[in-house]
């Protein structure tokens, strides 16, 4: 009875045959009984695992969502590896990179600490990007665990912020913290005029060092922008210089095909620009965002664009919004010239924005300073990113609604990740 308990767990895992379904299939074969001794056999020799059935299991079309990666089941093996980076499932992945600012550091991200020294670190082995923290809910962590051998996360933390911000950057490689860091080359601060200097003076100079070979795949996870927008609205509505969709877009090209050409077989996954100017909204008069000073107003100094209120507030607010627009415009772009170039080695997803930090409360922010995103959404992001990732460009679209508990979809050995979904 256990064997033929599995075989109907089989089945209903299976994307073509429905929970009840499955029951009917099961009977018909039972009734008949001249199938049940291969199928047997085929159960005992199975590669494939069994959903957990303590989780909590939610199927939408051929998708199977649980609460735990945990309770995925592993894959079997590809009847023929890869070739190109256009025929990979997430499990094909052997190693972990990214690049971006303090959202992918995961500065501030676990809130106040006992230790106050503590409540400004960077919580980089939990970041939703690149986090490789044991039990983190990371996207690195969930390719870990269809492909164990995978690396390249970061482990642990950095006490303190490594800061680039334009100008304000330590030479060299001299801004990272290796140990830590791993092969996540973001930094607190960063702008997109910043990103060559993470990718030439850190990232390659990494991936060198660490031998990693060229034809094994790798995934990059690449999200920029909110620091231009905070900081360069005003200058960018110049339509030149810095903050300026144009420099924004040089950025982007030069970083990708520094990218391209020094580390083969990679996957960038592009992230769209989020709405930031939502933030003044979210934290206005909240105590939340007073905890270290309660009898001061909260106010939002790390992005001065969306500072100040009344009528020079909000014309800030509508140019930062005017960037937002006009940056992801300059991503579709990019990507889809990509996507239309169809490298063998190479290629750049498309997500486009799917976080509206209106809708979410404010536990969506970190209470050191209710600008960052607090765990909560790295594990939301992570959780979603991933669901995505093998998605359709209308599923890739759909709005990420808020959640504390966020489930995670099950690979299934015919996935791929699109990498056409702007074509």
């Amino acid at each position: 009875m256990a064997e033929t308990a599995r075989c109907l767990e089989i089945l209903r895992f299976l994307p073509f045959v429905s929970p009840f379904s499955s029951r009917l299939v099961m009977k018909s074969i039972l009734k008949t009984s001249l199938l049940l001794p291969v199928l047997l056999s085929l159960v005992k020799a199975s590669p494939l695992p069994i959903l957990t059935t303590s989780e909590k299991v939610r199927r939408t079309g051929n998708s199977t969502y649980v609460d735990s990666i945990d309770a995925c089941p592993l894959l079997p093996p590809r009847a023929s590896p890869a070739t190109t980076v256009h025929d990979l499932r997430p499990d094909d992945f052997s190693y972990t990179l990214a690049v971006g600012d303090s959202i992918t550091a995961g500065a501030f991200s676990r809130g106040f600490q006992k230790n106050p020294f503590l409540s400004l670190s960077e919580w980089r082995g939990q970041s939703y990007a690149a986090g490789m923290d044991d039990g983190a809910i990371t996207i690195p962590n969930f390719i870990k665990h269809y492909n164990p051998s995978a690396t390249g996360g970061s482990r642990g933390s950095n006490i303190f912020p490594e800061i680039c911000f334009g100008l304000i950057c330590l030479p060299g490689s001299l801004g990272w913290n290796p140990a830590v860091d791993q092969l996540n080359a973001a930094q607190t601060g960063a702008l997109a005029s910043n990103l060559p200097h993470e990718v030439e003076d850190y990232l390659i100079p990494q991936v060198k060092k660490r031998k990693l070979p060229t034809n094994k795949f790798k995934y990059i996870n690449l999200q920029i922008g909110s620091n231009d927008l905070c900081w360069l609205c005003g200058q960018a509505a110049l339509e030149i210089g810095p903050g300026s969709a144009d420099d924004f877009e040089r950025n982007i090209r030069y970083t990708l095909e520094a990218l391209r050409k020094a580390i083969p077989n990679s996957v960038v996954n592009l992230l769209a620009v989020f709405k930031v100017s939502d933030i003044f909204e979210l934290t206005l008069n909240e105590p939340y965002c007073s905890k270290l000073l309660p009898a001061v107003p909260h106010k939002n100094l790390e992005c001065a664009c969306s500072l100040l209120g009344g009528d020079i507030g909000e014309a800030t607010r509508n140019l930062m919004d005017e960037l937002t627009n006009q940056y992801n415009e300059r991503l579709v772009k990019i990507a889809t010239e990509y996507q239309k170039k169809k490298y063998p080695d190479f290629a750049v997803l498309w997500q486009p924005e799917i976080v509206h930090l209106g809708s979410y409360p404010i536990q969506a922010l970190s209470d050191v300073d209710c600008f960052h995103p607090s765990l909560a959404s790295h594990e939301l992001l992570a959780t979603n990113i991933w669901n995505r990732l093998v998605g359709t460009a209308e599923e890739k679209a759909v709005p990420v609604l808020w959640s504390t508990e966020p489930q995670v979809r099950c690979l299934m050995p015919d996935d791929r990740i699109r990498t056409d979904t702007l074509l």
